[in-house]
């Protein structure tokens, strides 16, 4: 090869997503690269499926009149899971099957029955089984609550 582009009969080599492709270069044309399929790169892991906690703590979260969920005073009120946790949901297996307890901060104002409530339609929607939820706390209603 001479130069910085190859001569018509000389081969260009293109490294494409770990496939070699040998073509004759054309004048000014780009090589048409080969659909290869792309392997999963084995050091990244596979994504993973939700866990029911961290479902039941979406659900919760997207309830009206939520602030937030309450992880206890010192954290103890939390679902363990492989390299993460999650605060506010405690999930536990039972005879009868799933017993989830989800803890939430409510905003003032609003009847904190019918939060509740609908916590907990929210979260049995999600995850099924026997959902407990609690009211632990309330705070005031602040601007990022009423403006998106």
């Amino acid at each position: 090869m001479s130069g910085d582009r190859p001569a018509d009969d000389e081969p260009l080599v293109v490294l494409h997503q770990e496939t070699v492709v040998v073509t004759t270069a054309a004048p000014d044309a780009r090589p048409v690269l080969p659909d290869v399929p792309v392997a999963p790169d084995p050091t990244v892991p596979a994504p993973r499926p939700p866990d029911p906690a961290e479902l039941a703590a979406a659900a919760a979260l997207a309830v009206p009149g939520v602030a937030g969920l309450y992880p206890g005073t010192f954290g103890e009120i939390a679902t363990h899971l492989p390299g993460r946790r999650v605060a506010g949901v405690r999930t536990r297996s039972t005879d009868d099957g799933t017993s989830t307890d989800v803890h939430v901060v409510a905003l003032l104002g609003g009847d904190l029955r019918e939060v509740a409530a609908a916590v907990h339609r929210a979260v049995r929607d999600a995850v099924g089984g026997d959902v407990h939820v609690t009211v632990d706390d309330v705070v005031p209603v602040t601007v990022d609550d009423v403006v998106p």
